[in-house]
């Protein structure tokens, strides 16, 4: 006898396993038990998979991974000879492991790194143009457990990036200069925006500030002549220093397959199998 589609895993891969060995063992009362035995199996072996091997071998792949990652596989007994695993796809806020998760894993055909809720974001409103790809500039972030930057830095930066301080500014608060690199430049053609904290420019030249592009800044002025990137304005007395936040790559990078999700859960199906259900049976 064998079970066809014993495990269905997610991204269209199937595998399946001959339990021949087991059935040519059993007694006749087991053999009528079999399909019991065999459906309590596969929730055994979804749960093991989904709950602690896969979560296990994330830990020594990946670099720290959060507990939404660890978490993401689930698994659902379909019928007396077939559980499915699949990771969590909808997340409300922040970024789904099932989209993630997919430049790393091996054989998926997509390497290309992932495109996170923070850089669709700056897509959707001009603020970068082509592939330009945001990388953040850890030495400027607050960063956690292997110098991941904390979530809290990427909404910060969006909401100084789409937003002016709560309140407005006598002129002789706003700032007439700013310092980079020690020089002081004049802020010319961007009176009003001083009141802003956050700016991006793109790799076009172009400065995303107060939720909108601005016009083109006069030649040779602070906004000409930085870097692309975006950055934040700190301090409120005279001058104000530029802090560079996030750098924007020419293209979406390409990221390594260290995630061997297919082959680690064939593995596991041919190790454990026959003993969950030889178990069942008893």
């Amino acid at each position: 006898m064998r079970l066809q589609d014993l495990l269905d895993v997610v991204m269209a891969a199937s595998i399946t396993h001959n339990i021949d060995k087991v059935i040519k063992d059993l007694n006749t009362y087991q053999r009528t038990t079999l399909p019991r035995a065999a459906r309590t199996t596969m929730s055994r072996l979804g749960y093991t998979l989904a709950k602690k091997d896969i979560p296990r071998y994330m830990k020594e792949v990946y670099n720290n991974p959060n507990n939404l990652t660890l978490s993401s596989l689930n698994y659902k007994v379909e019928s007396n000879y077939k559980v499915r695993l699949s990771f969590r796809d909808n997340v409300p806020k922040g970024n789904s492991p099932s989209r993630y998760l997919e430049p790393t894993t091996k054989g998926t055909g997509n390497t290309q790194a992932y495109e996170t809720k923070f850089t669709r974001m700056l897509r959707s409103t001009g603020a970068v143009s082509g592939n330009e790809y945001p990388r953040p500039v850890t030495s400027n972030l607050a960063v956690g457990l292997g110098g991941k930057v904390k979530p809290y830095e990427y909404a910060r930066a969006w909401s100084g990036l789409t937003s002016s301080l709560p309140r407005s500014r006598s002129k002789t608060e706003l700032n007439s200069s700013l310092s980079f690199g020690g020089a002081k430049r004049k802020l010319s053609g961007f009176n009003r925006n001083n009141n802003f904290r956050h700016f991006s420019k793109d790799r076009q030249g172009r400065i995303f500030m107060g939720a909108q592009i601005q016009k083109p800044p006069t030649k040779g002025s602070l906004f000409d002549v930085v870097k692309p990137g975006i950055y934040r304005i700190k301090g409120l007395g005279q001058p104000s220093v530029l802090q560079l936040l996030f750098t924007y790559l020419p293209v979406t990078p390409a990221v390594p397959e260290i995630f061997d999700y297919y082959g680690q859960i064939e593995r596991q199906v041919n190790f454990r199998v026959a003993p969950m259900l030889r178990e069942a049976l008893k």
